[in-house]
């Protein structure tokens, strides 16, 4: 029995789109489906933009991947960046290489001039913080709506007011070689104060854990980002509506 050949990281993030598919790939999904198209036209020009765009964002996080000095961290970016678009409605990923400029993953753009989401999610790439540079820094922005009780309002049978609750939470991602010497562990302590201090998240992976499962290290990075800023924005719902 022959081995399966294991996936390149553009075959990922290609797979990524399939399972969270972009809304202009979501509005042909019939042809497809093998339906009678009403214009055979409209579909191949379809078609060609669904093609086109995800290729050019393949190139996106190609050129990304190339602006990292390391092998680690050119190892982990796309995994990040494939995770994030898991956890974060179309549209509202962005992503920011070394050079600055962004993209928004899965979010294809097919309307000229439509304008973005506000992000809700955010990767940024070799970050100065202080007197440190983060390998990678995640944002995260997690919102509910509080009901208000209003003794006025309870009184005359009407619903309590609203209010939205927003509660944003950053995660640094610091990649290492492995264990060190005493002075090394000790730099990394005082590192992760400060980082801390900034009101930082801070996760650590040596090069053995990114080599072994990428994916893996970016979903925990990302799941422990998500459920702080939920847990935190959720407590506070709590308080408003006591």
């Amino acid at each position: 029995m022959s081995r399966r050949r294991p996936q390149t990281w553009t075959d990922r993030f290609l797979a990524s789109l399939e399972g969270r598919p972009s809304p202009a790939l979501e509005s042909w999904r019939w042809a497809r489906e093998g339906e009678d198209p009403v214009d055979a036209r409209a579909v191949e020009a379809a078609w060609d933009l669904v093609t086109l765009a995800a290729s050019a964002e393949a190139s996106k996080v190609h050129h990304a991947m190339r602006l990292l000095p390391t092998d680690v961290q050119r190892t982990l970016f796309p995994a990040l960046v494939v995770a994030g678009a898991r956890v974060s409605e179309v549209g509202a990923f962005r992503v920011v290489d070394a050079e600055g400029k962004a993209w928004f993953p899965r979010d294809l753009a097919f309307v000229p001039g439509r304008e973005h989401l506000a992000p809700e999610l955010e990767l940024r790439c070799l970050v100065e913080e202080g007197r440190n540079v983060i390998d990678f820094r995640l944002w995260y922005r997690a919102s509910a709506w509080a009901r208000l009780p209003s003794d006025a309002a309870l009184a005359q049978g009407e619903p309590s007011a609203t209010r939205e609750v927003t509660v944003e939470r950053a995660m640094a991602i610091l990649l290492g070689e492995g264990p060190g010497g005493r002075a090394a562990r000790e730099d990394e302590r005082h590192r992760d104060i400060e980082l801390q201090q900034e009101g930082l998240l801070v996760v650590r992976y040596d090069r053995s854990d990114v080599w072994r499962d990428p994916i893996a290290c970016a979903e925990d990075a990302l799941r422990t980002l998500t459920e702080t800023a939920r847990f935190d924005c959720a407590a506070t719902v709590h308080e408003l509506e006591r």
